[in-house]
Order: C-alpha cells, then sequence, then structure tokens
C-alpha cells in the first residue's frame, strides 16, 4: 500500500496551499490508537478507503467501531468487497446502514465496468445526528 502511494504520489497531491499528502496506516480495529497516534494532527482524515474486509463475522462490528471513530460527516468512507457469505454480508450491511448514508454505486453506469452481483462498491458519509 505504501508502496503504491509513493509511486504515485506527485499525481496525488492537493494544492501547496495545504501541504496536505495521502499517507496510508495500518490500524488494529481491535485496539484502534487515538486518531492523534494514526494521523499527523489530530484532524478527522478526508478519505478512509476499506478494501476487501469484509469477510469474517468477528470483524464486523470492530470494523463499523473504527470507521465510526474516525470518520464524521465530512469524511468520505469507500468500501470495496466482495460478499463471501449471507450473514457476513446481512451484519455488515445493517451496521454499515446504521451508522451511514451509503451509495452502492453502479459501476457499469458510472465507468461502463459490469461486475457480479457480489462485488459491491460503496461510497459512505455519516450520517449526521438528528436534532443537533
Amino acid at each position: 500500500m505504501e508502496e503504491n502511494v509513493n509511486r504515485n504520489q506527485s499525481s496525488c497531491q492537493r494544492n501547496e496551499i495545504d501541504g496536505q499528502i495521502i499517507t496510508c496506516k495500518a490500524c488494529d480495529w481491535f485496539r484502534p490508537p487515538p486518531i492523534k497516534e494514526l494521523l499527523i494532527g489530530t484532524s478527522i482524515p478526508d478519505v478512509i478507503l476499506v478494501a476487501d474486509c469484509v469477510w469474517l463475522t468477528p470483524l464486523i462490528a470492530p470494523l463499523l467501531r473504527t470507521l465510526d471513530m474516525y470518520s464524521d460527516a465530512s469524511t468520505k468512507v469507500i468500501i470495496t468487497y466482495q460478499q463471501r457469505g449471507k450473514d457476513v454480508h446481512d451484519e455488515f450491511w445493517e451496521g454499515i446502514h446504521n451508522l451511514f448514508d451509503v451509495i452502492d454505486v453502479d459501476t457499469e453506469t458510472t465507468v461502463g465496468l459490469a461486475k457480479p452481483n457480489v462485488f459491491y462498491l460503496l461510497e459512505c458519509t455519516k450520517k449526521k445526528l438528528v436534532g443537533y
């Protein structure tokens, strides 16, 4: 992951005004560190990418807690995964929809790429709290 970021750094940099660049870090979902330890500064990330992490039931709750902890309404969470079991998928699907507004991206319409029904590409933004 880090090698890929380094290889593409020049084309991925933001403008020089804010000086931010793409970084990647490993995160233990069972013991997620405080955000100030994981990221530079204490800001919430703009984007969180989750790739192929929905496959075992015991991982779903820690993943969802971590995504909830590290995101706010301005964070875009992009999730891609292949459904490997109905129970795991159903638990994840319910949990992600409880925390986030979810768009199931239609890749055939958006980029002309057909995908089997067991592959998912989701764009998620944290739900705003009602009454606050």
